[in-house]
């Protein structure tokens, strides 16, 4: 049914130009408000679908953003993987497809970068993203880097305060009265692990704290990975009051470890983590952790990109430091 219906369609329905209707449904400003809302109307009760082949050859797009994160495979938790795309397809609007890869992929198929897209998303977690970063920029295509700050200064880069976030999360257990806190790092090279355990680390030494070697233990940010460290962390000999897991996904294989070697999680060893995924408000206990701000990032991102496509002035600064926040549920016990 919706193949036969066309521009010209519903312009015969609502009594207007062809023109008219496709500049309504794309939300031209030289098209009335009540015009608009009544072509949306028509669009929707005759289940019109754009042509998008024909409207990438008028207007010369391809109509696709292209995602790449720095490895889907290693390091890059699902749920982060899976949140940052709905949240990119979430704001992208106008008839876009996301295509996702990694930098790690290229790397590993000796590939170059497919350059059939209109722009670019790089959601980038380490330094090594940097030389594809330079070429993708060096295309003059549009493109703006979500989730780590980069050196560069002429793209637009929205990432969140992985320090600050930290620093959060170690001041409220300290609030809460626990002072041998362990922790669970994330991957070496991604620049996340290293500013989170900075944090956590230098925000310890304010307050006189030093931490042992071995309750620093590496994790690649998977529950897996979580799950063995905390069992390294149980055979130390000496155990610590609460873990800080630099994401949620690795704080809930450590938890499940603890409920496997027959410890109480909050009474015995506390638990806080970092992102705020999908599944920790609904985790047995509920995780407290510290919010990643990701829709702010893809938001953020999208808007930008759309702006640099469409060569309209950007509407936001080119780059923003976003703030996470402390969420708190169940898995910190206060202590006397």
């Amino acid at each position: 049914m919706n193949d036969k219906v066309t521009i010209k369609t519903i312009a015969k329905m609502a009594n207007v130009s062809h023109t008219t209707v496709s500049r309504a449904l794309n939300d031209s400003p030289l098209v009335k408000e009540d015009t608009k809302k009544k072509i949306r109307e028509l669009a929707v009760r005759m289940n019109y679908t754009p042509n998008l082949n024909a409207k990438a050859l008028v207007e010369k797009k391809s109509f696709i953003i292209a995602v790449y994160f720095t490895d889907l495979t290693n390091g890059t938790s699902p749920s982060f993987m899976s949140k940052s795309i709905h949240q990119i397809k979430e704001f992208l609007s106008g008839g876009y497809e996301i295509a996702v890869d990694s930098f790690a992929n290229l790397r590993r198929s000796k590939q170059s970068i497919n350059l059939r897209f209109d722009g670019a998303l790089v959601v980038s977690q380490a330094d090594s993203d940097d030389e594809y970063i330079d070429q993708l920029a060096a295309t003059g295509k549009p493109l703006v880097v979500l989730n780590r700050k980069i050196k560069r200064n002429d793209l637009c880069n929205y990432a969140p305060d992985d320090y600050l976030g930290t620093a959060t999360a170690v001041n409220y257990l300290l609030r809460m009265g626990h002072t041998k806190i362990a922790t669970i790092t994330g991957r070496k090279e991604f620049a996340s692990a290293t500013l989170r355990l900075q944090g956590f680390l230098e925000t310890l030494h304010q307050h006189n704290i030093e931490v042992p070697q071995e309750w620093q233990v590496r994790g690649n940010y998977s529950i897996e990975s979580g799950y063995h460290a905390m069992e390294r962390i149980l055979n130390t000999g000496s155990l610590p009051t609460c873990v800080f897991a630099a994401n949620d996904d690795m704080a809930m294989g450590a938890i499940r470890a603890c409920t496997d070697y027959g410890y109480q999680v909050p009474d015995e060893i506390s638990f806080i983590g970092f992102d705020d995924n999908a599944y920790s408000k609904f985790y047995n206990p509920r995780v407290t952790t510290i919010r990643k701000p990701t829709s702010e990032l893809a938001k953020n991102g999208v808007m930008a990109l759309r702006d640099l496509i469409d060569n309209r002035k950007l509407q936001i600064p080119r780059f923003i430091n976003f703030r996470p926040s402390l969420v708190v549920r169940d898995s910190v016990k206060k202590l006397n």
